[in-house]
């Protein structure tokens, strides 16, 4: 049956890892370019914050329509170049519970479209949009849609599995699951968002927008954090090089991102 919503994550997916902005390759934004001339849409669910998606976005040639960032808690519609949904949530908890786990962590908020407001020992190893350095009061005063807490003395580097510091350090912090959603990442990085808000909501939303059902959805993707969407869609595909973990929760395991993973599959319907 051919799918009546593409979606796709970025990094891992449709560009490779990095700490600097990669572009897609042609043979994907083609691929892309098929799908949507065939009268289907295609959508965006990423974890990134919205200022660190819209260039791949952009260089993707996707310019209508709702994408999801931030794990969900963000919908954003690319037609009004505005946010159109947000879940955010409160942080003093979270910041008071990982500093008394470690003292030296460090903390970064995205709110919105301001940028990162974070505390100077927060690590700006990777390009991305800066707003303040705040203290940690300052940083939690204000809701947020995402809380980073991070090891800054963790070095960048690609791993198939979590940051293990960074999974030590959240489960010790243990914060309650009816409040917080927490996602060890990389490098030291852990993402914390608000209870419930996953992917997947965020694809509902999306998918409601065009009255597309998740059966009738197909996503992409190569995460931990992917994993929601995979169980929500009518059909999942995990990219070549992700964790075992991964490739078993997905319905089919496409080629690499290396080797244009996401053509490869698209070309069964499009093209």
């Amino acid at each position: 049956m051919t799918p009546k919503l593409v979606v796709v994550d970025l990094d891992g997916t449709v560009v490779g890892y990095g700490n600097h902005r990669l572009a897609p390759s042609p043979t994907v934004v083609k691929a892309l370019a098929d799908v949507r001339a065939a009268g289907v849409p295609v959508a965006v669910a990423t974890g990134r914050a919205i200022w660190d998606a819209l260039p791949t976005i952009a260089a993707l040639d996707l310019a209508d329509g709702l994408v999801s960032t931030t794990h969900g808690a963000i919908t954003y519609d690319l037609d009004a170049g505005r946010i159109v949904g947000r879940t955010p949530l409160d942080t003093v908890e979270a910041v008071r519970r990982f500093t008394e786990a470690e003292p030296k962590v460090a903390f970064a908020v995205e709110r919105d479209e301001a940028g990162w407001y974070h505390t100077s020992n927060f690590n700006r190893d990777f390009e991305s949009k800066w707003a303040e350095v705040v203290d940690r009061e300052t940083l939690s005063a204000e809701p947020a849609v995402r809380l980073v807490a991070r090891l800054s003395w963790v070095p960048y580097r690609h791993m198939a599995a979590p940051c293990p510091e960074a999974d030590r350090l959240a489960a010790t912090v243990g914060l309650d699951p009816a409040l917080y959603q927490v996602e060890p990442g990389y490098n030291g990085w852990i993402d914390v968002g608000p209870a419930g808000v996953t992917k997947a909501t965020g694809l509902a939303v999306i998918a409601e927008h065009y009255g597309v059902t998740a059966a009738d959805t197909i996503v992409f993707g190569d995460a931990a954090n992917d994993l929601p969407m995979f169980a929500w869609a009518g059909h999942s595909v995990a990219l070549g090089q992700a964790h075992d973990v991964i490739k078993a929760a997905a319905d089919e395991v496409a080629p690499s991102v290396t080797d244009d993973g996401v053509a490869h599959v698209l070309r069964r319907w499009f093209g």
